[in-house]
């Protein structure tokens, strides 16, 4: 992980995550292997609606792989692209 993220792609991870629902996304996604929009709609309150448009947001950011498993959409968090995308801000933490 030691390549350095080119701003855009940091500002685009941040930019998707200073949404407070996107944010509880990426949380209950961490949590879980795969969840489908319905389990993350019933688990944070939103309608299906508003779950695919903030998950769209999470996977154009880059955060978020989906696939298709019959008539559902699974989604699991991109830890490996998280870590990549944040790591430049790291940098800046640790650089005390």
């Amino acid at each position: 992980m030691d390549d350095v993220q080119p701003p855009q792609h940091v500002i685009q991870a941040l930019t998707a995550l200073a949404d407070e629902n996107r944010l509880r996304m990426v949380e209950l996604l961490a949590g879980s292997a795969e969840l489908t929009c319905g389990a993350i709609g019933a688990a944070l309150g939103l309608s299906p609606s508003l779950v695919s448009h903030h998950l769209a947001v999470l996977e154009s950011a880059g955060l978020i792989a989906r696939r298709k498993a019959g008539p559902c959409t699974l989604n699991r968090l991109r830890r490996d692209e998280l870590a990549r995308r944040l790591s430049r801000l790291e940098r800046l933490i640790s650089a005390g």
